[in-house]
């Protein structure tokens, strides 16, 4: 074979391959095309959804990512009346008008911050009638998630419902269904596409829910706890159930720095007193109805997304090292909890 034909046949050669590259170039970009768009349009649909949950109603856009692993709740859950509180005896009253009492066994006060003797009146909190009003027309709860991207150990991260959202939705679903309530579940996500500054775009946003729907009574933001990586789950047994442990979370909006109490003044709260009393109120009646599900309350300096209502908290629920499951059996106890303060 000559120099010449060698030379021709080296470069149909190199065309071939690059022409089989330039395939595979396209097939790849279109498919890769494809799965961002798709994933675009997932987003934008979780976005701009905004779930209210009448009793009865199924759950909707949600369906899809969570009926694969909502757990079907124990026949205990299921069959369970609605629960009481019975009546603190007057010898833990006592108990808890110590406060030192209340910051080693209710409370866990964070370095950063200071609870003051002055922020927990037991004796009012304890007389103070939280009950909601159930007969009004529209939602009177309103769940939300400043943190939309906290997932679990199992949770896949392009499915925000597998997440912290979605347990937001089961809990939306058993206040609606077993205490006949309306419900409104805010699936905007403020985290993304970064976490900075979640809590500035949330505020505009249900700052003006809460004004469209002057019903919302109880204000709660559901989140899922981090923690170092060599920590275990937070778990405790209900009933036999593997179950995710539940925080309530206050922020009393100033700085403990050098022994010095330093207010925040651009954070004030107007409801500080009323968030407290609503934890506390929510731990006691944990304690009382599922003992052990509930950490201590934790306080720290900002004021976070309580400022908003008088009946609102933050939750944390489980952290990075629970399973979807674990967190899904918390939100009946929780409903509970949540119900019997409330008076529903």
């Amino acid at each position: 074979m000559s120099k010449k034909t060698n030379k021709k046949v080296i470069i149909l050669k190199y065309r071939a391959i690059l022409a089989t590259l330039l395939i595979l170039g396209t097939i790849l970009f279109t498919w890769a095309e494809g799965v961002l768009s798709r994933g675009r349009d997932n987003a934008q649909q979780i976005t701009n959804v905004q779930e209210v949950l009448s009793p009865h109603q199924e759950l909707e856009h949600a369906n899809e990512t969570i009926t694969p692993i909502m757990p079907a709740p124990s026949e205990e859950f299921v069959n369970e009346t609605r629960p009481q509180l019975v009546p603190l005896s007057q010898d833990y009253i006592q108990q808890l008008m110590n406060f030192n009492y209340l910051t080693n066994r209710i409370f866990l006060v964070d370095p950063s911050t200071i609870l003051l003797p002055t922020d927990i009146d037991v004796k009012s909190f304890l007389q103070a009638d939280l009950s909601i009003d159930t007969t009004v027309s529209g939602p009177q709860v309103l769940i939300f998630h400043t943190h939309s991207a906290e997932m679990f150990i199992d949770s896949n991260p392009d499915f925000p419902m597998t997440g912290i959202m979605g347990v937001g939705a089961y809990l939306t679903h058993i206040l609606a269904e077993k205490y006949n309530i309306e419900v409104l579940h805010h699936t905007g996500r403020f985290d993304v596409p970064t976490r900075s500054g979640s809590y500035e775009r949330m505020e505009p946003v249900i700052t003006q829910i809460l004004k469209d729907n002057p019903s919302i009574q109880v204000v709660i933001d559901l989140h899922r706890d981090g923690v170092h990586d060599h920590m275990p789950p937070f778990v405790t047994y209900i009933d036999g159930t593997r179950t995710a442990q539940i925080m309530f979370f206050n922020g009393l909006s100033r700085q403990h720095r050098n022994g010095q109490v330093v207010p925040l003044e651009w954070l004030y709260n107007p409801y500080q007193q009323e968030n407290l009393n609503f934890s506390l109120r929510l731990q006691l009646a944990a304690n009382q109805l599922y003992p052990g599900i509930a950490r201590r309350v934790y306080l720290r300096a900002f004021r976070y997304s309580l400022h908003m209502a008088p009946l609102s908290t933050l939750v944390e629920v489980g952290n990075q090292h629970n399973t979807q499951r674990e967190a899904f059996n918390a939100m009946y106890p929780l409903a509970n909890i949540i119900a019997a303060v409330v008076g529903l």
